[in-house]
């Protein structure tokens, strides 16, 4: 979308009994729509995975063959994928285990970030710790009667893996919300896996973070991969304990398909928004709302409302604040 263009916005309408009826079928099949069932593929998926693959295979199949071979070949099959499905060469340093990007190209994106950009960063990781330490488990002991004792332990994990997406955007935010939840809780080695794009591993808002936060282990691959690569463990990218974060499709099949072998966070898919409002709120706060999650999917922000007014005004406000955004083009 181009800024001369103005935004989708399908609208259902249940208010009177008579559009009931297609009210229903209508929300059911935009339900069905936006699913993201394992066995949608786009036309692009479909060509990329013939040419991969040299059959059709569902994104569940392409899933399960990476990590198959990624968990018998290792390093080779992590290398490989990356090259055919990221387009990525790898170099001699990478093929002899040399994956993770050198601290000092962490450091430079550090010193080139804007201080007021590492200034938000900041003041986000110290709301994140307060409210991280104020739910942290602690332990419990509690002796019943005398010479019996009863504890409850929590021991945090030796090592996490964070996937951190990086196809139409950046998202420093992602490394803020995975890591500094690690951290609180004193996970000693924490490792973080981007897609090696301009938005992932080789942005410099995302390093920036990363280095402002204290980690150090970032390795450009992406995809089922990268995934596969952290709960089995390839030479230059020891395995993880639990793997977080959220990705595409084929991350989120393929941290479905390593749950039992590690540790994983939820199966994750776009984050969406509903917002529910009636005649007394503000329209600006509520297209603010929806337009935040707007970059995520198609269908990610949604308003749920009874007063068809409202819906006008946040449709204009919708529009008014999308043509000052800098990223409107997502």
């Amino acid at each position: 979308m181009n800024s001369s263009q103005t935004l989708q916005i399908r609208r259902l309408d249940g208010s009177t009994a008579h559009s009931q009826t297609a009210f229903a079928t209508d929300l059911h099949a935009l339900r069905t729509s936006l699913s993201p069932v394992g066995n949608v593929v786009s036309p692009r998926g479909r060509e990329l995975t013939q040419r991969v693959f040299g059959e059709p295979l569902l994104p569940s199949q392409v899933v399960e063959r990476i990590c198959h071979d990624v968990r018998a070949r290792g390093l080779e099959a992590l290398l490989h994928y990356s090259q055919q499905l990221d387009g990525i060469a790898s170099s001699a340093e990478m093929s002899a285990g040399s994956l993770r990007l050198p601290e000092s190209q962490l450091a430079e994106a550090h010193a080139q970030a804007d201080p007021v950009f590492l200034r938000a960063i900041a003041r986000i990781r110290d709301n994140i710790q307060a409210f991280q330490r104020s739910i942290l488990h602690r332990s419990v002991s509690y002796q019943p009667s005398p010479g019996v004792q009863l504890d409850q332990r929590y021991i945090p994990l030796r090592r996490i893996g964070v996937c951190v997406p990086g196809g139409a955007a950046a998202y420093p935010s992602t490394v803020l919300m995975t890591v500094v939840p690690a951290q609180v809780a004193d996970v000693e080695e924490i490792a973080i896996v981007a897609p090696p794009t301009r938005f992932g591993a080789y942005n410099r808002d995302v390093l920036a973070t990363c280095y402002e936060l204290g980690v150090r282990e970032i390795y450009p691959v992406g995809g089922a991969q990268a995934v596969a690569a952290m709960a089995y463990g390839v030479d230059g990218l020891p395995a993880v304990d639990k793997i977080v974060g959220p990705g595409n499709l084929f991350v989120a099949l393929a941290k479905k398909f390593v749950y039992g072998d590690v540790d994983i966070d939820s199966i994750a898919g776009p984050s969406e928004v509903v917002v529910i409002a009636d005649d007394s709120t503000d329209p600006a706060f509520t297209a603010s709302d929806m337009l935040a999650q707007a970059e995520h999917s198609p269908g990610s922000s949604v308003l749920v409302t009874w007063d068809a007014s409202l819906a006008d005004r946040v449709e204009t406000e919708l529009n008014r604040q999308l043509a000052s955004l800098s990223r409107r083009d997502l």
